[in-house]
């Protein structure tokens, strides 16, 4: 089971209401919390819904404009972003064994939403580079988003990416 912390434009397109009481995550699950909001992509009435793991700031982007519109395509992409960054198989089957559904709540932490305000503008920069709205590559954007710098809420700390922060875990070789 996974956690959504859905911003309110996408809780109110996607007509969900955020529950108050959010479970805990399962034994050992690392992928379990992520903050999802709406993408614009710079065409008209063509957006995308971009799902972002806390902490590590790895971003999955699917077509849509809802999250149960994108789900499906969201369980797709996830193993397929972490076999491409060679992540442990053992790792990725045992996360993708908890990834049975999801509990949508609504955004509490201002810095996480700091963060995927920066990335929408670099996102939909990206975008705008496209020639159109069914050219967006999504592969591109996700690499671009593990790639991309940010400083941890541990203002000590260097500047850092979501593929160091896995490193860090010893997820990644």
């Amino acid at each position: 089971m996974l956690i959504l912390q859905a911003a309110q434009k996408l809780l109110n397109t996607s007509r969900l209401e955020a529950s108050l009481y959010i479970s805990q995550p399962s034994e050992g699950q690392l992928l379990h919390s992520w903050y999802c909001r709406l993408l614009p992509t710079g065409f008209p009435g063509k957006l995308m819904v971009m799902y972002v793991h806390e902490p590590s700031l790895m971003t999955i982007v699917c077509r849509g404009k809802t999250i149960k519109g994108s789900w499906d395509e969201f369980v797709l992409r996830l193993p397929l972003l972490l076999e491409k960054y060679n992540f442990q198989p053992s790792f990725i089957q045992a996360e993708m064994a908890l990834v049975n559904g999801y509990v949508v709540g609504k955004t509490n932490s201002r810095s996480m939403l700091g963060y995927m305000n920066q990335q929408v503008k670099q996102l939909e920069y990206d975008c705008s580079l496209f020639a159109s709205y069914d050219h967006i590559s999504q592969d591109i954007l996700e690499e671009r988003m593990m790639e991309y710098l940010y400083q941890p809420a541990d203002k000590k700390k260097p500047f850092t990416t979501a593929v160091e922060y896995w490193k860090e875990w010893m997820i990644l070789p």
